[in-house]
């Protein structure tokens, strides 16, 4: 085993972020999924539709289907007919003759307009009509949504409703999607339960392991979810390197700073290799990444504000990258600041803060083992480090944290 060593130079956040980045590799099974399952997931491949949509001309209103030239001055129709979704008319119209049509039902043969069902008058068995109609109007044509043979999806895209709405309506029954990044996440200590579980003396609950599996589905990845790990560099090393041959990713916290019964350092370096161990932001220092194999490993803070912070900065835009999912907007609110925040020299501060009705932040922190430091806010604000006071009335720049 190496030897325990004090954090070196720390790095800063963009740094660390950088190179995580450029050692996660984007997971490249694939799978076929359900469409009723498919929400969420990443298409693996350019979809092109085998139909056209609409597969015939159809009305875009409820009214009369009618010869448009019928109608060049005031006309009385007769109605033939009635064409409703499902149940077209099929013997078609002639001069001097309409019929009776719903929203989405084909345009009988000889049709070439609708009139809207508000602008007729109906008397007896015919229909007056007093104003003229263009050619095609409300109907939609033929393929003029999606046209046989074009991509509907291009790979790479999300799924979300609009989409998984599309391949329904070329009848793709399933979607070739890129497989979800296999994530293990677990906490170390001691003294740490699961929740439900009566808590011995010393002993806290696991928060932080259920906030990491929120971060991890919303990026994306399947969680396994295992026991806490005890504070011995065996029972970490077993867990670590059994789980790097199973899983994309390992997530953990506690054990990752440079304490007695911090061991991260040492079973990452034994059985692969650490890129970062320490970055300068507070909360959140004792950040680790390393890679044993192809498996990506994530050490986090114990404390839940600096591992919960942590987690969004790193692990979910790492995650995000193994799962296909670019493009990801930070949703951000603009405030003022509404007291003043002392700089800390040599770290960037990432203060979380609830906002009021009026835009002014307020800090929630209290200290990094307190979860309501977040629980309470809305997102973080990242104050540079310097060797002064930020004022109070500052602009600054709330990072929303969903």
């Amino acid at each position: 085993m190496s030897t325990k060593q004090a954090f070196g130079t720390l790095v800063s956040a963009e740094d660390a972020l950088d190179t995580i980045l450029a050692r996660v590799k984007p997971v490249l099974d694939t799978e076929d999924v359900p469409l009723a399952d498919a929400d969420g997931r990443v298409v693996a491949e350019d979809i092109k539709s085998t139909i056209n949509v609409p597969a015939f001309d159809r009305a875009g209103m409820d009214g009369y289907a009618v010869i448009a030239e019928d109608l060049a001055e005031p006309a009385m129709l007769r109605v033939v007919g009635q064409a409703l979704a499902g149940k077209p008319f099929n013997k078609g119209i002639k001069r001097g003759e309409c019929v009776q049509i719903a929203t989405g039902a084909p345009i009988p043969k000889g049709a070439n307009a609708v009139v809207m069902q508000e602008n007729v008058q109906v008397v007896g068995s015919a229909v007056s009509f007093r104003i003229p109609v263009r050619k095609g109007e409300h109907i939609a044509h033929r393929a003029s949504d999606i046209g046989k043979g074009q991509v509907v999806l291009r790979r790479g895209t999300v799924l979300g409703p609009g989409q998984v709405a599309a391949l329904a309506i070329i009848g793709k029954a399933k979607a070739r999607v890129y497989a979800r990044p296999q994530v293990l996440i677990f906490t170390t200590g001691d003294e740490v339960a699961a929740p439900g579980k009566a808590l011995k003396t010393g002993q806290v609950y696991d928060c932080n392991s259920f906030a990491l599996m929120s971060v991890a589905r919303r990026s994306g990845a399947e969680v396994t979810y295992r026991p806490n790990v005890k504070d011995t560099v065996k029972d970490l090393l077993k867990v670590v390197k059994d789980a790097s041959t199973k899983f994309h990713a390992i997530v953990f916290s506690g054990g990752t700073s440079v304490g007695a019964r911090d061991f991260a350092e040492e079973v990452v370096g034994e059985l692969g290799q650490v890129h970062v161990h320490g970055v300068a932001i507070k909360p959140g220092k004792p950040v680790l990444f390393g890679t044993v194999g192809k498996c990506a490993v994530f050490g986090l803070p114990g404390y839940p504000t600096s591992c919960l912070l942590t987690a969004k900065l790193f692990l979910a835009p790492a995650l995000r990258r193994m799962a296909h999912i670019t493009g990801v907007d930070r949703p951000h609110k603009n405030v003022t600041l509404g007291h003043e925040v002392k700089q800390d020299k040599t770290k960037q501060i990432l203060l979380p803060v609830k906002v009021d009705d009026h835009d002014v932040a307020w800090s929630t922190f209290k200290d990094s083992g307190s979860i309501t430091s977040l629980s309470e806010s809305i997102g973080y604000i990242e104050i540079e480090a310097g060797d002064g006071v930020v004022q109070k009335g500052t602009e600054a720049v709330v990072r929303i944290i969903r």
